[in-house]
């Protein structure tokens, strides 16, 4: 008996100190508070740099949004920072919850520490299992809120990891829920699958009104309920509509008792089997939709590939442009007008197609053609990035005929007919790679004597994280007579941006 009451004593004694733990001592500080004179501006920024993502408005999610160094040892200091002081306490905790992180790890070496001390066992938990780090975080937070309605009008983002989510979604809805009542300036917003009813009230409720971002996808919605739920959202400037079959053309239609469909910065379509480019088009004629468009994303449309001169005639203000189309059929036969902008300066043309089991060429090649003879015309001159989904296009741009024999001169590129006139950088990639290769095209060295370098191939060239990260570069150098130095053959070395692999980092610097 003395044992189990030795326990229940300790036990006691734990459980009491749970609830009051003793007071601190009050450190000792020697010397003047000398941040007493900095004005509260500069001790939020001084706050900001201990943690630098409390100060990220962007719409990014969690992935995308990752800063250099560890998210949540940052998060620690600054909530050390808010214990000092009633001063410090404000601004610091005013950071602590406007834009929220719940990482799932610490990307440190305080990680390796940590994760060994959720393994062990204790008197409470016989079973020894992790407890799960960001499920705990979540929940803490969760409740900070709902018990603060101050904590909860300071929240500006939230974001967390994709299994955090999904694990926790009752939870999410719940807290969310009411950061939304009281939070009438939501930024971005997403509806998906069985919010019908609520894009159906929308109209007439005056619900966030400074929406800039709205995502739509996997919605059984008419035509005539798109249109009035988008008119809720009058500062509504980039809209994604995703997942739509029954979405065509009739959606865009102008001159109809339907509120005006928003003139938008960025549009973007994806599994729109039905939209068609005269529906875009149709919504481009009215001219402040044409004056404020400038990205354009397209995958999986009915837009075909042949028609996108028609649609870039219309978006005089386009600046990128991302086309992701498989197709079955070869490029139209009869005479189509080359793509033509003054303001594209990105273009993304990922034309793919199942590869002919009778050793036929794939009919991807003809739009690629296509591309080609728009280049040559000299009817994109702003164009400066272009993303394709075929490995031999560089080397097809290479060979085609050279400045000086369609009537240029000694000196350079003096074009009768055409011709490539401005610097491109070519990103391209085979349907079997994974990385994209970069290939700068500078027709203006390609008619000089005195270009005398050889290619050059580096590693780690970093790209956006949509595009997979890193891209191997070569570069392609006049050889002074119209055409391109010859790359060395050595074994495992690259012979071209034809993606050519290495077999090791050393072999890239011999």
């Amino acid at each position: 008996m003395g044992l189990f009451t030795r326990i229940r004593e300790r036990s006691r004694r734990s459980a009491g100190s749970a609830i009051e733990p003793p007071t601190p001592p009050t450190p000792r500080v020697n010397g003047r508070d000398y941040t007493r004179k900095l004005p509260r501006p500069l001790l939020a920024r001084i706050f900001a740099l201990v943690c630098p993502h409390t100060v990220d408005n962007s719409y990014s999610t969690s992935e995308e949004s990752m800063t250099d160094g560890c998210m949540l040892c940052d998060m620690r200091d600054l909530a050390h920072c808010a214990l000092v002081c009633k001063r410090w306490f404000l601004d610091a905790r005013a950071l602590l919850y406007t834009n929220v992180r719940i990482d799932p790890v610490h990307y440190c070496e305080l990680e390796i520490e940590l994760a060994a001390k959720r393994k062990r066992r204790s008197f409470f938990d016989r079973n020894g299992d992790p407890i799960d780090a960001p499920q705990v975080r979540l929940e803490l937070f969760m409740r900070a809120v709902r018990a603060s309605q101050g904590l909860g009008n300071m929240v500006l983002s939230l974001r967390m990891p994709y299994m955090t989510r999904e694990a926790n979604k009752a939870n999410i809805a719940r807290t969310i829920s009411e950061l939304i009542i009281r939070c009438p300036d939501i930024r971005r917003m997403s509806y998906r699958r069985g919010a019908e009813a609520s894009i159906a009230r929308l109209p007439g409720s005056r619900l966030w009104v400074n929406l800039e971002m709205l995502e739509l996808s996997g919605l059984q919605i008419e035509p005539s309920t798109l249109r009035n739920g988008l008119a809720a959202f009058p500062r509504l400037c980039d809209l994604t509509l995703e997942d739509l079959p029954w979405l065509d053309d009739s959606a865009f239609t102008v001159n109809t008792p339907l509120p005006p469909f928003p003139a938008l910065q960025r549009l973007t379509l994806r599994n729109t089997p039905n939209v068609t480019a005269s529906g875009l088009v149709a919504i481009l004629s009215v001219p402040a939709n044409q004056a404020a468009l400038q990205s354009l994303t397209l995958s999986d449309t009915g837009v075909l590939p042949s028609m996108l001169h028609g649609l870039l005639s219309a978006a005089s203000q386009l600046q990128s442009l991302w086309v992701v189309q498989e197709v079955s059929r070869s490029f139209p036969m009869e005479q189509i007008p080359a793509m033509a902008s003054k303001s594209l300066s990105l273009l993304h043309y990922e034309i793919t197609s199942e590869a002919d089991n009778h050793g036929m060429p794939p009919v991807a090649g003809s739009y690629y053609t296509y591309l080609i003879s728009s280049l040559m015309s000299r009817a994109l001159p702003a164009l400066r990035d272009l993303y394709v989904r075929d490995a031999h296009f560089p080397d097809t741009l290479m060979l085609t005929p050279p400045p000086r024999l369609l009537g240029g001169g000694e000196d350079g590129p003096q074009l009768v007919g055409g011709g490539l006139s401005q610097p491109l950088n070519v990103y391209s990639k085979g349907l079997d790679e994974l990385e994209w290769n970069f290939t700068p095209y500078d027709p203006g060295s390609m008619g000089r004597r005195e270009a005398r370098t050889r290619p050059v191939s580096f590693q780690e060239a970093q790209l956006s994280r949509s595009w997979g990260g890193d891209a191997r570069k070569s570069v392609l150098v006049g050889n002074g007579f119209g055409g391109f130095l010859a790359v060395p053959t050595e074994e495992e070395r690259p012979k071209s941006s034809n993606g050519y692999k290495r077999a090791s980092r050393q072999d890239l610097w011999r």
